[in-house]
């Protein structure tokens, strides 16, 4: 049977994967470039061609416009459609629930292989003619339309609601029609939301094959074989691991999350439960002893360079993430607990006033966090001390800055000369956050990701009292203490002077903007 595929271009690793498990037939998938004269041509005459239409339902696909138009094209046409859900929580749209589906939510299993081979046979046997292109009517085969009068609008609300897809179709469209813009980058702007589609696919095809592997290491008679499949599964996927299977020993599961105490002979062992938490892309680069040079003000508040030790520490690879925070509101031990406000009378006061953590702007599990106050930033470090055993807090501006600079008096994280295409500020044109890991040419000498631009990132040092524009070095870290709080880094607002590594603004604590996030530290 000829079998046309429609999927979302997030999807794409799926689409693949079943191509090849439905191999015995002739099947075809476009390759989602939405640009070239012939592209919506190809469309028409591989549905002309085919027999039968495999549709990938996914929250992606179906919110998907050229997606749907497939399908009311393949139906319009008379082909046989073979509807299969490839993702979990996917609602299936009221046209096709009457309609059978093939349910791979939980991989491409045999028996759900069997179900759609079964399917795709019994159609075989009982072909119906398809209807020529021409009775559909021609306005149902023209292209999906963009309006250019709305693209930017459109494919910045696409961004930031996480459909980058529709943003990538968007832009890619609007591009192919010749729209130009005086001010805003459509280049940039198309640069990013590919980036993030990469970047989603990557992960959906992480997770699928990942959940799998789990499964084999949570038994006992099937972990090696887990553990050994993990090992292959890391070749491709090497930042990828939500259940911490790289630091599983090869013992029982009972024996996983739990640490014996030494006792004297004599006494029964004791089984200690250690706090076990493993959070999307929290990773840690060392920072050793050494010194940073800051501007600071003298008696007479003028300002002087002075050369200042900084001890060693951890600093978190990259800013707070969407994921990593969300963890924190969800835990029943994370916001829901006002015991992390309790450091001070003034946060307290804020949490009793704040039942629900404020909703970050920009969606997407690797962007940075927003809309956190320094309030809540000191509290989330609470929740994670707590869960890891570990001293985590906000980073002093010395540290940050320490991290930031290295061994030398730079001025941006990788040097002295500005470049637009190492970070996401003002110049970048890109209008939002991005995802963290995504500027790779412009880590600290350290290896910390993202710090200048995307968002200003909360310092625990307080405001001076009696200066103007503060100090870059020694002033008070104390959390209990009340005042203005330091933001370090700029943001994807900010012009690039402000992301230059000693610039910095104090803030009110209880202040959060879509600009504005933070990292952590650990002590050792």
């Amino acid at each position: 049977m000829k079998l046309f595929v429609s999927y979302a271009r997030v999807d794409k690793p799926y689409c693949i994967q079943i191509a090849d498990t439905v191999d015995v037939h002739e099947t075809w998938y476009d390759q989602r470039l939405y640009a070239g004269q012939n592209w919506w041509k190809e469309i028409l005459r591989r549905l002309d061609w085919c027999e039968g239409f495999i549709y990938l339902l996914s929250p992606d696909s179906i919110a998907s416009e050229y997606c749907r138009k497939e399908f009311e094209l393949a139906r319009s046409l008379g082909k046989h459609v073979f509807p299969v859900v490839i993702r979990e929580n996917t609602a299936v749209p009221e046209n096709l629930q009457d309609v059978q589906y093939v349910d791979l939510t939980k991989g491409i299993t045999p028996e759900a292989v069997k179900v759609l081979l079964n399917s795709i046979y019994i159609a075989e046997r009982n072909k119906q003619a398809s209807l020529p292109v021409a009775s559909i009517g021609q306005e149902k085969t023209k292209p999906p339309q963009v309006n250019p009068a709305n693209v930017i609008s459109g494919a910045a609300m696409a961004m930031e609601n996480g459909h980058f897809d529709q943003a990538v179709f968007m832009l890619k469209q609007a591009k192919e029609n010749g729209f130009v813009s005086r001010f805003i980058n459509i280049d940039a702007l198309l640069v990013e939301a590919e980036t993030a589609l990469d970047r989603i696919s990557y992960l959906r095809e992480a997770e699928r094959e990942y959940k799998q592997i789990a499964e084999l290491v949570k038994h006992s008679r099937t972990r090696r074989l887990g553990l050994e499949a993990f090992a292959a599964f890391r070749k491709d996927f090497p930042d990828y691991d939500p259940e911490n299977l790289s630091g599983q020993p090869r013992g029982s599961t009972e024996q996983r999350n739990t640490s014996l105490v030494v006792v004297p002979p004599h006494e029964p062992v004791v089984v200690v439960p250690q706090p076990q938490i493993s959070l999307p892309l929290l990773e840690w680069c060392e920072v050793p002893l050494g010194s940073v040079i800051v501007d600071e003000f003298d008696r007479d508040n003028k300002v002087r360079s002075q050369r200042i030790a900084v001890p060693g520490f951890r600093m978190s690879k990259y800013p707070v993430t969407n994921a990593q925070y969300q963890a924190f509101c969800e835990s029943g031990s994370g916001y829901s607990d006002t015991h992390w406000w309790e450091f001070s009378a003034e946060a307290y006061n804020y949490r009793m006033n704040t039942a629900e953590p404020k909703p970050g702007r920009f969606k997407g599990d690797e962007r940075p966090r927003e809309m956190v106050n320094w309030f809540d930033a000191v509290a989330f470090c609470a929740w994670l001390s707590h869960e890891t055993g570990r001293v985590i807090r906000l980073p002093s501006a010395l540290e940050w800055q320490r991290a930031a600079r290295g061994d030398d008096n730079r001025v941006y994280p990788w040097g002295n000369a500005f470049d637009r295409n190492r970070c996401n500020t003002r110049e970048s044109e890109i209008k939002m956050t991005s995802l963290v890991m995504r500027y790779n040419n412009g880590i600290s000498p350290f290896n910390v990701y993202d710090m200048a631009g995307n968002v200003w990132e909360w310092c625990l040092n307080a405001k001076p009292k009696g200066e103007v524009n503060g100090s870059s070095g020694r002033n008070s870290t104390e959390i209990a203490a009340n005042g203005e709080r330091a933001v370090f880094g700029g943001s994807f607002v900010s012009a690039y002077q402000r992301s230059q590594i000693p610039f910095h603004y104090y803030l009110d604590p209880q202040c959060y903007h879509a600009t504005i996030g933070f990292r952590i530290v650990e002590e050792i």
